[in-house]
């Protein structure tokens, strides 16, 4: 049995143990487990905020766009993210939101393909996140029979899916409800043998889990910059376009931040180099200076240590739950082997959304999915063993004591 002590003796070896100090703890007696919805905030947030909105917004106005180079933050908050990434610091930038930039390299990828040849359909997960599904059905519709969708029910019919007339592959790395992983490497290179480009969804792995998007040649990728990433309520997106890909092709929404010129305010335009281009229209200047916060934090951070701290966290709470809650009716929906799952794990549950919501009573922040599926989102600069052990514990009471049936945990928040 895994015991509080032996929880405390892993995390005094935590090697990355100096990481929470750099974000906001939690209210006392709360446990976030929810990295998966929403990250926790840098501590040097408000500060950083003042100053941008009393010594820059207030005391510069327009100057501030040179002064505090507020234009220049896309760049800089995706280099520092990169390496989260496994992807070089210049081909990833942040900009717009995880729907946006889908839908940008996703029409990018098909300008390309049209340019190169016949291939005209689009893959993707039929049961996948609704935004993903919803890009692809949104370009199909607005294409006008130029482009043709072929959804796949599962991962083992991708291989069948993947016929000469593949333009494209939408594929999220991780999926919102199971965490079950694709393999990122094996099925770019499956992708790439059928004479596809594939973009990866990376919302639930990115900053918790290994990537290597420039290792595994990966075309195109979008990461969520609000959750594990912890760049704010609304953060940017980070999007990443392979380096010999860049530059073939207008963006998909041309704008003026976006052009090669982009202060001369020319008439014609001309896209920017590189990933420079994605940025059509101003970008949100004060949720940028939240979220580079984030992203100084993570320049400092090795990848590797994160990545291990997060296995280590995800095997304990499995062995948790079926110590303590197995006999209870929790049952593992995600996949036994750490390799095939993502950044949260998923669990059936008895009273299911009731169940979370005693959860929240008692200080456990989770979240949950039809029918019966509680999430726990494991971040690992914040989370600890403990934290762990001491979740379960509050679970399994909630289960004994049969709490989660009382009235006033029958209204199931979002």
């Amino acid at each position: 049995m895994i015991t509080l002590e032996h929880c405390q003796v892993l995390d005094a070896a935590d090697q990355t143990a100096g990481l929470s100090g750099q974000f906001e703890p939690p209210p006392p007696g709360q446990i976030f487990l929810d990295g998966n919805s929403i990250g926790a905030m840098p501590r040097s947030v408000p500060q950083r905020m003042a100053q941008a909105l009393h010594g820059e917004w207030s005391a510069l106005r327009r100057q501030a766009w040179h002064q505090a180079d507020w234009l220049d933050a896309p760049q800089r908050i995706g280099a520092a993210m990169a390496g989260l990434l496994g992807a070089p610091a210049q081909d990833v930038i942040a900009v717009d939101n995880t729907s946006l930039n889908l839908h940008k390299l996703l029409a990018y990828g098909l300008q390309l393909a049209g340019a190169e040849g016949q291939r005209n359909v689009i893959v993707y997960e039929a049961d996948g996140f609704p935004t993903d599904a919803h890009v692809v059905q949104g370009i199909v519709r607005h294409g006008q029979g130029r482009w043709q969708a072929r959804p796949i029910a599962s991962p083992g019919e991708l291989d069948d899916a993947l016929q000469a007339d593949v333009a494209m592959v939408l594929l999220a790395h991780v999926d919102y409800r199971s965490s079950a992983r694709w393999d990122l490497p094996a099925t770019t290179t499956a992708v790439h043998a059928a004479g596809a480009r594939v973009l990866w969804d990376l919302s639930h792995s990115a900053g918790v889990l290994p990537i290597g998007l420039a290792e595994s040649r990966a075309d195109f990728a979008v990461a969520c910059g609000y959750k594990y990433l912890s760049g704010g309520p609304g953060a940017a997106a980070l999007a990443y376009i392979r380096h010999d890909l860049q530059g073939h092709d207008w963006p998909a929404l041309p704008g003026w931040l976006g052009h090669a010129d982009r202060m001369n305010f020319r008439a014609q335009y001309e896209p920017a180099p590189g990933p420079l281009s994605l940025v059509s229209g101003t970008m949100p200047v004060l949720q940028n200076v939240a979220m580079e916060c984030a992203a100084r934090i993570w320049a400092g951070v090795e990848p590797e240590l994160l990545f291990a701290k997060h296995s280590s966290l995800s095997e304990t709470l499995v062995t948790l739950m079926a110590e303590q809650c197995g006999a209870l009716g929790v049952r593992l929906l995600s996949p036994a082997n750490y390799a095939q799952r993502g950044g949260h794990l998923a669990f059936s549950c008895p009273g299911g959304g009731p169940t979370c919501e005693a959860l929240l009573a008692a200080g456990v922040v989770t979240s949950f999915r039809q029918p019966d599926v509680i999430r726990f989102g494991l971040a690992p600069a914040t989370v600890s063993h403990a934290d762990l052990w001491q979740a379960v514990a509050r679970l399994r009471s909630i289960l004994l004591d049969e709490t989660w049936r009382e009235a006033r945990f029958q209204e199931v928040s979002v």
